[in-house]
């Protein structure tokens, strides 16, 4: 007798599929529960299934039910006449349930999944070739299993596709495929903590509805194309923790909605471009003007040089500034204090020199601060009292002179607020 791919699918696991309808009350134990939540997602007749009773203890009567010794469902078998039930499936979550084994390729046969989560698992093997089959799929989640080999090339099918997580699984590895770029609708793509390697190709500005491009500590290496600059929806880029050489391309100028930009621990030079202030999302460089909603940028870790363009002090949303561990230099602007909302602020290991200026008492939300390892003098402005929240501060190795006479050797370290109150 033929088998249902559901057979393979959850012969090989102990079934709790989760709950669609949190609002439905059930008699039955949390498998059965599970299991009619199931059973009203589906879109197909289920009068095959009418003995499966919301009043019965446990579901080890039901049809197509197996279960142990203990009243645990180990298996759930729909036989070829009831074909029409998982047919019509159009989603599936095993998400967090201590999944072993492969990724059956029958899975792949459910023409009508829009959603497939098998996140959180501990799947191993590869992706199943058969997933560009799935044409109808929207979301794919696999992060956080033990997946290896390469992504198929056949993903290039999925044109309908809106989200790829895959990333936690430190042996999937190979080159993104290219095909992935027919993806038109993707606006995820998580990778991160993979060993996916290989340069982000040219063909990544036709993602044009792409929010959130995540490949952070990686194998990436090669310069970020330009072409990045046409994927116009994105909000979020994480390429941290690569090997990315080359400049900050100018084209994020035109990325309006940019929020988040973490590209720390690369191989990056040159300057940070000036025309990121045309990013009124973003909060960095001096062109930074059109990047009003950036919230966090972290450039740390690179060989970045020259100043900090003072445009990048215009984002009034800006939390986060991260530029520690490069050659930049100059002064500390003075607009730095038009940062209200700054809360962590990390300048260190770098070479600036002059004073702080008194404008950064302006930075009234601020609670970490870190100016360690540069070339500045003079002494610190004001009173450290009138910034209420600031927990963490670091001013050793420059020539910072303290206005107690604290610190002789004048290297100011981190320690309690009360000394320069």
């Amino acid at each position: 007798m033929p088998l249902n791919p559901w057979i393979t699918l959850f012969s090989f696991l102990t079934i709790i599929l989760p709950l669609l309808n949190p609002f439905v009350a059930f008699a039955v134990n949390p498998q059965g529960e599970a299991l009619l939540s199931w059973k009203q997602s589906l879109n197909g007749p289920t009068e095959a299934l009418s003995n499966w009773n919301p009043t019965h203890e446990t579901p080890c009567e039901w049809l197509g039910i197996t279960c142990n010794k203990k009243k645990e469902v180990v298996e759930l078998e729909l036989s070829p006449k009831r074909d029409c039930y998982t047919a019509e499936l159009n989603y599936l979550d095993l998400s967090g349930n201590a999944l072993t084994g492969e990724i059956p390729s029958e899975i792949c046969n459910l023409l009508k999944l829009q959603e497939i989560h098998l996140n959180s698992n501990q799947l191993e093997g590869s992706i199943p070739v058969q997933i560009g089959n799935l044409t109808s799929l929207k979301r794919l989640t696999l992060f956080e299993n033990q997946l290896n080999g390469e992504i198929p090339n056949t993903i290039g099918n999925l044109k309908n596709l809106q989200v790829l997580r895959a990333g936690r699984n430190k042996n999937l590895g190979g080159l993104i495929p290219r095909e992935i770029w027919n993806c038109t609708e993707l606006t995820m793509l998580g990778l991160t903590h993979t060993s996916v390697l290989g340069f982000l190709p040219p063909s990544l500005g036709l993602l044009k509805k792409l929010e959130t491009i995540y490949i952070g500590s990686s194998l990436l290496s090669g310069q970020i194309p330009p072409e990045i600059g046409n994927c116009t929806a994105l909000q979020n880029i994480y390429l941290h923790e690569n090997s990315l050489t080359g400049s900050i391309p100018k084209s994020l100028e035109n990325l309006k909605s940019l929020r988040n930009l973490d590209l720390w621990k690369n191989s990056l030079v040159g300057t940070i471009p000036s025309e990121l202030g045309n990013c009124k999302e973003l909060s960095i460089p001096l062109a930074i003007s059109k990047c009003q909603n950036l919230e966090a940028l972290d450039l740390s870790e690179n060989f970045l040089t020259g100043n900090i363009p003072q445009g990048i002090f215009q984002f009034k949303k800006l939390k986060t500034l991260y530029l520690f561990s490069n050659n930049l230099s100059g002064e500390i602007p003075k607009e730095i204090g038009n940062l209200e909302n700054l809360h962590n602020l990390d300048l260190s290991l770098n070479r600036f020199s002059g004073n702080v200026p008194a404008e950064i008492l302006g930075c009234r939300n601020l609670t970490y601060l870190n100016l360690h390892s540069n070339l500045i003098t003079g002494i610190f402005p004001g009173k450290l009292s009138r910034l209420v929240l600031l927990q963490n501060v670091d001013f050793s190795d420059n020539l910072i002179e303290d206005t107690n006479n604290d610190f002789r050797t004048k290297k100011m370290l981190v320690g309690s607020l009360e000394k320069w109150s």
